[in-house]
This record gives C-alpha cells, structure tokens and sequence, in this order.
C-alpha cells in the first residue's frame, strides 16, 4: 500500500495567515482575501472587523454593508453619513465610535454586544444626546463610555448615572453635566475615571463623586477654576486616609499644587505607576515622596512645572532609578548631569523621552552633545523623542542635531515614529534632513523647528515628500 505526501506550506494554516494580518493595512487584507477559498475565510473577516463611514472618508456601499454587517465589531460614524445604514442591525459591534454635530442627537439602538461606547460632539455642540441614555439590550453589556463635548440634562442624570453604576471606565470632557449623582449612589465598579468637563460645578462636588468610585486605579481630574488653594490639601487627605487603595495612575491637569501638597499627594499613593502633573511646583518634597515608587513607575510627566530647590535634579535620577519607566516627559537636565551619572537603568522599556538638554558651557560643547546623543541612542526602544526649549545662560545651549555633532548615533533608533524639535538651536542642513529620512525608517511625524534659518520650509517640504507628517506645533 502506498501512501501520498501532503505537503502544508505555512501559508495554508488558518493560525499564520492571523498573525500576518496584524501586519497588514486594510487594502491589503482586501487583496488577500482574493486569492483562494481558504484565504477569503480567513481574511474576509478581518476586512469588516472595524469599519469607519464618516464624511470625506472612503467606506462601503449600503448593499455590502449589510451583507457583511455580521462581521463588524468595531463601527465609527458620524451621524449625517451614518442615516443610509441606520435600519442595519449590526449585532455583534462591541466598540462604537459616534460622531455628531451641534444639531445632532445619535440613538444608540441594536447593538446587543456593546461593551465600549464613545460619543462626540462638534464645536458647537450644547445639546443633550442622551435621548438615549433609558436602558436598553444595547447599554446591558457596556463597560466603557467616554463623552466629550456633549451636554446631559437634569432629565436625563438620573437615567446617566444609573447606567455609570455598572461601568468600569468613564471619561467625561468638556461636557455639561446638570447634576452629579446622589450621595448615597456608589461606583464600585469604576476603576478608571477622566473627569474634565465644562465648568459650573464646584471642586467640592467633583470630589465628592471621585469619592463615591472606592476602586479607582486609574484618576484624571482637574480641580478647575473653582478649586481654591486649599483643593490639593483636601484631595490629598483622602489619598492618606485610603479613600481609594487601588489607585495607582494618577494624572491632574492643571491642579496648581504647591511642592508640600503634590508632595502629599504622592506619598499617601500605595502605588504609583503613573504620575502627570501640570502647572504644579516641583521639589524636594515631591522628590522624596516620588523617590518610594521608582521600582513601580511608569509613566512620569511634568508640564509646565516649576522647579524649586532640588527639584530638577528629578530628570537624571528617573533615568538611572526606574527600571519599568516607558514614559517620561520632564523639564532640563544639562549635559554634565547625563554623563556623569551612572547608565539609564530603562533603556530597555523607555518609549518616550522628551526633556530639555542643555550642553554645559565650555570648549568641548560639540563633543559633550555627541556624547549626550551617543546616550540616548542606546534606547533602542524609543518611539516618541522630543527636544524641548528651556531657560539658557548666556554661554550654554541646547542640543543642534546636525551630523558630525552626533546625530549619526540616532540610526540606532529603527523603532523612532515621532520626532518633536522645539530647542531653538536646530540649525539642520538638507544633507541633515536627508540622512535623517534615510535611516531612521520608521518616521512618521517631525513636528517642531529643523532650523532657524529654514525660511522657505525647503527641509519641511522633504519630509513632507517622503509621505511623513510635518509640523511647527
């Protein structure tokens, strides 16, 4: 008896033709999806996974949308484009994603698998969305809603935070609430909360809902222009008497704290993994508070800070201390702090590092700056790299990414997607530029000054040739 050799390519198993979609773009899965029976199986619903019909933007037909409707689990649209498609029952979206204008009120209906629901309004919008908000099949398995730029009414609260009640995660911006809910309401399956809407409640009342979510792990809050100065005080004396144990990420905008209060604040966290602060004051007394959770953090932002005693000396001390850090947006470290203190402990984690260096004054500045660019480019991680401007003496300066000074070390960064320049020193030439585009492949956006003396956009104009975004901002 004899038997036939089968031979299975690994193109032929349903598991590999998986793992190369991850890497394709939608037009390609189009194409895959052509070449056999086989592949159309596996590929087709990948191409209907996640659908946009949003004007100015390239969607399906009505008739290929509803004979593929079964298939979509992520669905974006905005309201005017989306009256075409409304009476389809797309029974398995998960993720929704709806965008309306001022005169617009979406109603969300037929989505029985709904877990994630995003709304969000235009400029002008001022009107309630919620005609919607009464319960339905489509809010029974919603765990995640996050509304920005839309209004909820005093009619429509009470019904609003009856559904919050059963959501994991809420994020609220720019948004008018009428009322916050009663006291006597809990959230206790909140664990991540964006709480930044339009002005008109007082800080006390935001707090006291915050309260309300005992299980908190993720906080962004602003105590706005209501807060007084005694705000931070008050926010922190919950943080010390446990009034949420989980809470590990911790993000204020705009809170205004003094360095006792921030400091306060951080150490009455358990845990920090994520800390960002603006427009708050920085110093020894965050500094040693923040010092406790280096084994943890992740994250680390400090806008807009002012720095005070030994408050700058946070930037290199994060570096060689946080063996987790992936992100870390700071204010100045001069070149001599960098390379006088011992290696960056997160050079395998770090994704994003912008921070202000400044290059010590004295006769061997170019070679201070490539030793400081040869540093960084041992973050073969790195994503997002931003130079930022900060407060010169009259003899220093800020790093000038010109080859010869060292930015032929940055070709080690094959992982770079963005590149933010705002030192003010940038003085790059078109051989820069070009050496710049040749080798760090994965570019995808240079926002910032390439140079003072660019004055017709000549080097914006080549990134912008090469299909990379290019900006001032």
């Amino acid at each position: 008896m004899t038997f036939a050799t089968v031979i299975i390519t690994p193109l032929e198993l349903p598991e590999i033709r998986t793992t190369i979609a991850k890497f394709l773009d939608r037009s390609d899965l189009v194409r895959c999806s052509y070449v056999c029976k086989a592949w159309h199986t596996s590929f087709l619903p990948l191409v209907w996974s996640a659908i946009s019909i949003r004007s100015g933007e390239r969607y399906p037909g009505v008739e290929a949308f509803n004979s593929h409707s079964q298939l979509i689990r992520t669905l974006t649209y905005d309201v005017q484009s989306w009256r075409a498609y409304e009476s389809t029952h797309c029974r398995n979206v998960s993720t929704l994603r709806v965008y309306c204008n001022w005169d617009e009120s979406p109603v969300i209906t037929q989505y029985d698998q709904l877990r994630k629901l995003s709304i969000v309004g235009g400029k002008r919008s001022r009107h309630d969305v919620y005609t919607c908000w009464k319960p339905t099949n489509s809010f029974r398995n919603l765990s995640s809603l996050d509304l920005k730029g839309v209004d909820i009414d005093l009619d429509s609260t009470e019904d609003f935070w009856d559904l919050c009640t059963g959501l994991e995660s809420l994020s609220v911006r720019l948004t008018n609430i009428a009322r916050f809910p009663d006291k006597s309401m809990s959230f206790e399956r909140l664990e991540k909360l964006v709480l930044l809407p339009r002005s008109g409640h007082s800080f006390e009342q935001r707090l006291e809902f915050i309260t309300q979510c005992p299980n908190l792990v993720s906080l962004d809050w602003g105590r706005g222009t209501n807060g007084t100065p005694a705000s931070g005080d008050i926010f922190a004396a919950h943080l010390a008497k446990g009034t949420w144990p989980r809470l590990c990420e911790l993000r204020l905008p705009n809170f205004f704290s003094s360095d006792k209060q921030l400091g306060q604040i951080v150490h009455g966290m358990r845990q920090v993994k994520s800390l960002s602060v603006d427009g708050c004051t920085f110093g020894p007394l965050s500094l040693t508070a923040i010092r406790s959770h280096f084994s943890s953090l992740r994250q680390l932002t400090l806008q807009y800070t002012t720095y005070i005693g030994t408050g700058p000396s946070i930037t290199p001390e994060v570096l060689v201390s946080c063996p987790q850090l992936e992100v870390l947006i700071a204010g100045e470290v001069t070149s001599e702090d960098i390379l006088q203190g011992p290696p960056w402990v997160c050079e395998r984690t770090l994704r994003t590092l912008h921070m202000s260096i400044i290059i010590s004054p004295g006769e061997d500045m170019d070679h201070q700056q490539q030793l400081v660019l040869e540093r960084i480019s041992r973050l073969h991680h790195l994503e997002n790299f931003g130079l930022l401007y900060g407060e010169l003496n009259r003899e220093a300066t800020h790093i000038n990414l010109r080859l010869g000074k060292g930015l032929e070390y940055l070709a080690t960064l094959k992982k770079l997607r963005h590149l933010f320049l705002n030192s003010r020193s940038n003085y790059m030439t078109k051989d820069d530029v070009e050496w710049m585009l040749d080798n760090l492949k994965s570019l995808e956006s240079v926002r910032g000054f390439l140079s003072l003396s660019d004055e017709y956009g000549s080097l914006a104009e080549m990134i912008r040739a090469r299909g990379i975004l290019h900006g001032y901002d």
